[in-house]
């Protein structure tokens, strides 16, 4: 079985968004260096770092929590969309140049972000985001995640993240930090599914691909 690990690297080197604390792996206690039997190892970090999804009660007011989005919204049929040719952001009018598919339920957007390592460089103001008509569209034609090959879907000059409000107000997740440069377009199986955190807006998840036809 073919897998394409489509999920970002993370580590304390990994790029984060403004403001929030790097990723970081250490071990306080127990350690094979020590003469302990076990490594046992710590985390600290934001739930928004690396490869994650959002929640509705990221943005939304009363919105659903993690743990109340269906498994369904993250596992399924996602069809990676080719958006490497729009020079500033992805629009209503670029999705419907790309001919996505009249039946698809996710879409990945494949944009110039990823023709670098942008993980692992300082944060691009410039970045390919995704314009609120876009994020319209795919509301009006019943989308229901989407995903984005950066940290975040909106641009630093939307201080109040109205793509995020579109999408996750109207119940239509977000996957963001992926990697699609070397993953052809076309259909596949996402499986994205979460950690199983309560009560949180985001969570990290090991993000792939199974070509279609694999579940």
């Amino acid at each position: 079985m073919k897998i394409i690990v489509i999920s970002v690297p993370t580590d304390a080197q990994t790029t984060v968004f403004p403001g929030d604390a790097p990723p970081s792996v250490f071990w306080p206690g127990w350690t094979h260096a020590k003469g302990d039997p076990a490594n046992v190892g710590r985390f600290q970090g934001g739930l928004h770092h690396g490869t994650h999804v959002d929640a509705p009660w990221h943005f939304i007011r009363g919105g659903i929590k993690m743990q109340e989005v269906p498994l369904e919204k993250w596992i399924g049929p996602a069809d990676v969309v080719d958006l490497t040719t729009e020079p500033k952001c992805v629009t209503a009018d670029a999705l419907e140049r790309a001919n996505v598919p009249r039946d698809a339920q996710r879409l990945l957007f494949k944009t110039r972000n990823g023709f670098s390592d942008y993980w692992r460089e300082p944060w691009n103001p410039e970045f390919i985001f995704i314009h609120t008509s876009a994020a319209q569209w795919c509301v009006d034609h019943g989308i229901q995640m989407i995903g984005l090959d950066y940290l975040t879907i909106d641009p630093p000059t939307e201080p109040t993240f109205p793509s995020h409000l579109i999408l996750l107000g109207a119940g239509v997740t977000i996957l963001e930090n992926i990697v699609l440069r070397d993953v052809h377009v076309g259909r596949y199986t996402l499986h994205a599914a979460p950690v199983n955190l309560q009560d949180v807006d985001g969570a990290w998840c090991r993000a792939y691909l199974l070509p279609e036809g694999r579940a």
